[in-house]
């Protein structure tokens, strides 16, 4: 029998905060869900490999899953992170409205010009949440325009699999295009002038420091702890002792100016952060 071929893509999960995007891939990759609400910090990338059949070979399909933080002032650690991406799950919350049409109006345009026209697939979610299923599988099928739609339920496991499935023989059809896997971009130009944009900018800034979005993530997110940041309302406190968390870690791995360079840079924009 002939060896598999092993193909690798990068996946994101897009939509806005708490439709459950972090839910759907711990129910697809571990058959776990939880009701606690965990608000991602950044991106969070999970490995899943998939055996699948593709003319009559098997092939070994790795889905590096980035699961994106769905508040849209984060637009520099967006932009990293859906950069290279091959393909798309775009997610939204039946039981809110305003969540479908961010996918539209926010989310697919975002994908588009940033990774171009990929495959995707739309969840929507919590449909175990529904009082009239045939209502919002009408507005499903107007929303995909042919695009794979699913009604899942990351809560029971409605459709998770299979949206993960059709995704999975969309990006076959690619074909073994290598996966670039871009991560970490050179943070660049001024920062927007909240506190959320500023925390964007110091995510951003320390994982380029620290090697990229998938290694600089981790530590974004146990020191953003420490600090207890709240990454839906990110206080100036919050933020300026996270600052400083970040400077520690830096010591270890940089020059003492250079550390206390880029400390001082992040503490001078949010300085001037409203």
């Amino acid at each position: 029998m002939a060896a598999p071929s092993i193909i690798k893509k990068k996946v994101v999960l897009l939509g806005d905060g708490a439709v459950g995007k972090t839910s759907l891939v711990r129910r697809y990759v571990i058959s776990k869900f939880s009701d606690d609400y965990i608000a991602t910090i950044g991106t969070k990338v999970t490995k899943k490999d998939m055996h699948m059949e593709r003319a009559g070979r098997v092939v070994e399909l790795t889905l590096m899953l980035w699961d994106i933080l769905g508040q849209k002032e984060y637009q520099t650690t967006h932009e990293s992170s859906i950069r290279g991406a091959k393909g798309a799950i775009v997610v939204y919350d039946i039981s809110r409205p305003e969540t479908a049409a961010s996918v539209m109006e926010f989310w697919l345009p975002l994908l588009n010009r940033i990774a171009g026209y990929v495959p995707y697939v739309m969840a929507a979610n919590k449909i175990d949440l529904a009082a009239d299923r045939e209502a919002e599988a009408a507005r499903l099928r107007e929303m995909t325009g042919g695009v794979p739609g699913f009604m899942c339920s990351a809560k029971t496991g409605e459709q998770v699999e299979e949206a993960f499935q059709a995704l999975g023989t969309l990006l076959l059809a690619q074909g073994d295009v290598p996966d670039t896997m871009t991560v970490g971009e050179e943070a660049s130009g001024a920062p927007g002038n909240t506190v959320a944009a500023v925390t964007d900018m110091v995510i951003m800034d320390f994982c380029k420091n620290f090697g990229g979005l998938e290694s600089g993530m981790p530590v974004i997110r146990q020191q953003f702890a420490r600090a207890g940041i709240d990454i839906n309302h990110p206080t100036r406190e919050g933020l300026r002792r996270a600052i400083y968390l970040l400077a520690e870690v830096e010591r270890g791995f940089r020059s003492s100016g250079d550390t206390e360079a880029n400390r001082d840079r992040r503490l001078a924009w949010l300085r001037d952060a409203r």
